[in-house]
């Protein structure tokens, strides 16, 4: 692979090259009453902001019906952005992360192939990658990411919580950014469940030795308004985001061959 030249257009090239979309990513354990109504108003917060949002679920499996991350992997399918609105658009991408995470399992030393994404999806603002812990500890390994945990007050979460946690922290050494979401329909209700899951505090510094600090978020049933909780979730996400920056020489063939299509359409 060519090196970056060291000369007086280098840093033209940096001008040239597009922002990179940043990527955030949410634990998928079950529990769809917390993960989903936060996932949904999370990616309406990101394009109240103006920023477009590619959910990448992998939780969907690919289809030859209903294409997704496997078929833009192999450049079969592909899901550019057609309109200049920001918005947001969910992918089944469960067998296009577990493809990538069989590349990364594959070569130990390197890092997951983040570039990749950073390809497919370099019109986009924001990669949301929701999927189950042993593909986000396969993925963010060696990151300085938090991946969103969202809870919520139900015995099935607390277990399946518990081990996505043990999971994260253990075999990925990566810590979570906590959420305990409490469904509402009046501030009396928001009150009175305002306290995280303590069955979840209690069992991660039990057995796990880890302080839970956990985050609440009270969503209403039916406000459609923006929720500022949870508009300063998504600011937070932001901030320790993962830019999928694609690798100089990449990006450097990609420009080259642009304006060589430029220059073929002029020439007709």
């Amino acid at each position: 692979m060519h090196s970056r030249p060291i000369n007086q257009a280098a840093g033209l090239m940096d001008l040239a090259m597009p922002e990179a979309p940043k990527l955030i990513s949410v634990v998928s354990h079950g529990d769809e009453k917390a993960e989903l109504p936060l996932l949904w108003r999370l990616c309406s917060s990101l394009v109240g902001f103006g920023y477009s949002v590619a959910v990448l679920d992998g939780s969907m499996e690919e289809s030859v019906d209903n294409p997704g991350l496997e078929q833009m992997l192999d450049y079969a399918y592909w899901g550019g952005k057609d309109t200049d609105t920001p918005t947001w658009r969910i992918i089944p991408s469960r067998l296009g992360l577990q493809s990538l995470c069989l590349q990364a399992q594959s070569n130990p030393k390197e890092l997951f192939n983040l570039a990749e994404l950073g390809r497919l999806f370099a019109q986009e603002n924001v990669v949301l990658v929701y999927s189950d812990a042993r593909t986000l500890t396969l993925m963010l390994n060696q990151l300085s990411t938090n991946p969103l945990l969202a809870t919520s007050n139900t015995k099935s979460s607390l277990l399946t919580s518990y081990l996505a946690l043990k999971r994260l922290l253990l075999i990925g050494k990566i810590e979570p950014t906590i959420t305990n979401v409490i469904s509402v329909d009046t501030e009396m209700d928001a009150q009175k469940d305002s306290n995280p899951s303590k069955g979840l505090v209690e069992c991660a510094e039990q057995f796990l030795d880890y302080r839970v600090n956990a985050l609440t978020v009270n969503l209403p049933h039916t406000d459609e308004s923006p929720c500022p909780a949870v508009e300063r979730l998504a600011l937070a996400l932001l901030e320790r985001a993962v830019p999928l920056q694609a690798h100089w020489s990449d990006m450097s063939s990609r420009l080259s061959a642009t304006s060589h299509l430029e220059s073929t359409f002029r020439s007709l």
